[in-house]
């Protein structure tokens, strides 16, 4: 008995020692994806941190915290560390980030190399702070890499071929549109309208129109399940509040009703789709007749969002496959070829 006890904290100690020599890390707004080679995605966890006000200690992470949102006690409060796609609690994404690696063995990834992504065109301050995030939980070897580049290797693009693809990636915080061409983005834009704001109308949309309230959960329950449906004709029954007597109440919602309610977002990121089209190079949107336009990221199961811009352009439009995961796919893509898509790497020595 004394023997197995000796061989199974043996294993266990061998299990924590074990070097991931690489891993990649998508912090967003919404989740937060841990890919480590070899071993795939090991951690995929909504972005959401619980704390107790009163003795200022973080209770929960990821699953579980998200989970009582919307059900927490008054001492409870719920942080999501990151908004429109940057830091904006440094504290709680470290700690967050930290929970994360322990679970995945935080010793095993120190000694190895760690790939972030983060949106087109932030700030040098919003950078440093994405690779402080990481440096400052001991990782020594830590790249940046921009998100639609990463997505566009995630969706099966040769990045480095002279010819122009537009990537639209749209994700809670954020959506990115960037054209990608000879090994970079040739032009990027992020703009801060996305999957978070969908949730936001449909919730105003249900106020309005129906005097319930609900919550942020069910609001991004809704919206999945409504716009990736096949057609808008399905049915969704929801659970909220009256507004004017504080009872439950139930309501059936059909699709086209959330189509509605989010077509307003919808169209501006249409607009801005049409205004880069517009300043692009003529080779470059010559070549976007030729490939069309793709969609990567939690939003691009939208059904409206594909349809309205093929209205609008007349273009064919690829919805990568497994869009949530398409910036990881496209991490793993660099680790395995880590000498080709070094360019568009930013190196760990960079000053930040």
């Amino acid at each position: 008995m004394k023997i197995l006890k000796q061989l199974k904290k043996i294993k266990n100690t061998v299990f924590k020692s074990r070097v991931y020599k690489e891993i990649g890390i998508d912090l967003g707004t919404a989740n937060t994806i841990i890919y480590v080679k070899n071993d795939g995605i090991l951690v995929d966890e909504p972005t959401y941190v619980s704390r107790n006000i009163k003795t200022e200690v973080v209770d929960k992470i990821g699953n579980d915290a998200k989970r009582i949102a919307g059900r927490r006690p008054n001492f409870i409060e719920i942080i999501r560390p990151l908004k429109n796609g940057v830091i904006s609690n440094y504290e709680m994404t470290v700690k967050m980030l930290g929970d994360f690696l322990e679970r995945i063995g935080k010793d095993a990834v120190l000694q190895g190399k760690a790939i972030v992504c983060v949106p087109s065109g932030v700030t040098q301050v919003e950078k440093r702070s994405f690779f402080n995030v990481v440096s400052d939980l001991g990782i020594k070897e830590v790249y940046l890499v921009e998100e639609p580049i990463v997505a566009a290797i995630g969706a099966g693009i040769d990045i480095f071929e002279p010819k122009g693809h537009l990537i639209v990636n749209v994700g809670a915080g954020t959506t990115e549109i960037a054209f990608v061409a000879s090994g970079g983005a040739s032009k990027s834009e992020s703009i801060k309208i996305a999957g978070d704001d969908f949730d936001a109308d449909i919730i105003e949309f249900i106020k309005d129109q129906y005097s319930i309230i609900i919550g942020e959960t069910s609001a991004e329950k809704l919206k999945i399940l409504a716009t990736s449906a096949p057609t808008d004709k399905e049915e969704i029954t929801i659970k909220g509040m009256g507004t004017a007597n504080g009872l439950p109440q139930e309501l059936v919602i059909v699709g086209s009703q959330v189509d509605a309610a989010i077509k307003k977002n919808i169209d501006k990121i249409v607009e801005k789709i049409k205004i880069a089209l517009e300043e692009i190079e003529p080779e470059i949107s010559a070549d976007i007749y030729e490939t069309g336009i793709y969609l990567t990221g939690g939003g691009a199961n939208i059904r409206i969002l594909k349809q309205r811009i093929e209205e609008e352009f007349k273009l064919k439009v690829t919805i990568s496959e497994d869009p949530i995961h398409t910036v990881v796919n496209g991490m793993a893509r660099i680790f395995d070829d880590f000498d080709k898509y070094g360019n568009i790497i930013v190196p760990q020595y960079m000053e930040y």
